[in-house]
């Protein structure tokens, strides 16, 4: 007994005419008595009755009609599933980022990623971007937020994403906290909490190439390895940092967030990217980068190369 078999049973017992049945089942008569009368030899009872009056279904056929017609539509649930979780459509989406990226992008993309697709699970953490790379690389996680470094991590993909703004934590008590905005070349010798490099190196990068650019030599006095850990050591009067704007959505006692500029009044910014294994095989990925390029414009989001 197979599918086939279960379907021409079901056309049948609703149509109760073989002439019909057999034009629904787009075959003739003869291979569709056949098929019914060997189904009947392999369950060994009687399906229908057959007389002059035409055809008709007997109790055991009465019964046998509800489950098949339950087989056929969970086997056709079943191929759905299977092209839904070809598709990523279902299935689960191990997803990782730093702070920044959880404040600021996951509440723009999310909404609309679980929306379009309920039926994938999301596994969230945060991490490091040290941390996170490792992770992808092992195949731990399928896809990250991450401050992009400048080495290079094998068989790792970027989408890059927005450039994201910095902005100068400063404890509320100090005279830099008063003002809107302040230039890093006005900051001279002020002691800095900074994020180690051995854990953001793509961040503390562009950190301290945008202090060589503009001619200020920050004195780190504390190191973090997290950005939001930065903020009880500025609140504690430790020293200011140089933290993305997401921050400023974190309120903390005694901190004051005030923007940071170059010495042409310009914002500073920093690099975000989406990093994803490229051989990695969870098609929930590919859904989950096409939303994340579809939410922030092409011009926004490009690729680039591990």
């Amino acid at each position: 007994m197979d599918l086939r078999q279960l379907r021409q049973f079901v056309v049948l017992a609703t149509e109760l005419n073989y002439r019909r049945a057999a034009e629904r089942l787009n075959m003739t008569q003869p291979p569709l008595s056949i098929a019914i009368k060997r189904l009947e030899e392999d369950l060994g009872v009687k399906l229908f009755e057959r007389d002059r009056l035409g055809v008709r279904l007997t109790v055991p056929g009465g019964v046998f009609l509800d489950e098949a017609c339950r087989l056929l539509e969970n086997a056709e649930i079943a191929v759905q599933t299977t092209r839904d979780a070809d598709r990523g459509r279902i299935g689960t989406l191990r997803l990782c980022s730093v702070p920044s990226a959880a404040i600021l992008l996951l509440p723009q993309i999310l909404p609309v990623f679980t929306q379009r697709f309920p039926s994938i699970r999301i596994a969230l953490s945060s991490g490091s971007t040290v941390q996170i790379l490792g992770d992808l690389q092992q195949g731990g996680l399928d896809a990250a937020f991450v401050v992009p470094p400048a080495s290079k991590y094998p068989e790792i993909e970027y989408v890059q994403m927005p450039r994201q703004e910095l902005l100068l934590a400063v404890p509320s008590a100090h005279k830099v906290a008063q003002r809107r905005h302040v230039k890093l070349s006005d900051l001279g010798d002020e002691p800095l909490v900074a994020l180690a490099h051995s854990d953001s190196p793509g961040f503390a990068g562009e950190i301290m190439a945008s202090c060589q650019r503009e001619g200020f030599h920050p004195k780190i006095l504390q190191e973090s390895s997290h950005a939001l850990v930065t903020l009880p050591l500025v609140s504690a009067g430790l020293g200011m940092a140089i933290v993305p704007a997401a921050l400023k959505r974190v309120n903390l006692d005694n901190v004051t967030y005030v923007e940071l500029h170059n010495s042409f009044g310009a914002p500073l910014f920093y690099a975000m990217a989406l990093a994803y294994h490229r051989k990695n095989i969870n098609p929930a990925v590919r859904q989950f980068i096409a939303t994340a390029r579809e939410i922030f414009s092409p011009e926004q989001t490009t690729s680039i190369g591990a």
